[in-house]
């Protein structure tokens, strides 16, 4: 997932991003369970990027959480603003999942 996370935030580095790209990350961060162990950690991200909150029962299927994301998006107009946020979100999770591989390294050296 980590090649994913920085090819996706290298998408996000550019001016224009057509909608159809901004879906499709927000798509396959929201189905990774790399990223989100747990459903409930999506609404965390939710509402942390887009400042969405849905109702309870819709954080029990991902592909419902797709659907509705989806759907906002296409209706949002502050693009911009949005994408800002999901490249600072993915940018944390590359310097966490950068930590964990340096972490692991080192203990591999002493074994």
């Amino acid at each position: 997932m980590y090649k994913e996370l920085i090819l996706f935030r290298n998408e996000l580095k550019n001016k224009f991003i057509p909608k159809y790209k901004l879906i499709g990350i927000v798509s396959e961060l929201l189905l990774s369970k790399q990223i989100f162990l747990k459903n409930m950690d999506i609404e965390d991200f939710l509402m942390e990027v887009f400042g969405l909150k849905f109702k309870a029962y819709l954080y029990r299927s991902r592909t419902m959480i797709v659907a509705r994301v989806t759907k906002e998006i296409i209706a949002m107009e502050k693009d911009n603003e949005y994408k800002n946020k999901l490249y600072k979100f993915i940018q944390k999770k590359i310097d966490e999942i950068g930590d964990e591989k340096k972490e692991k390294n080192q203990l591999d050296g002493w074994i």
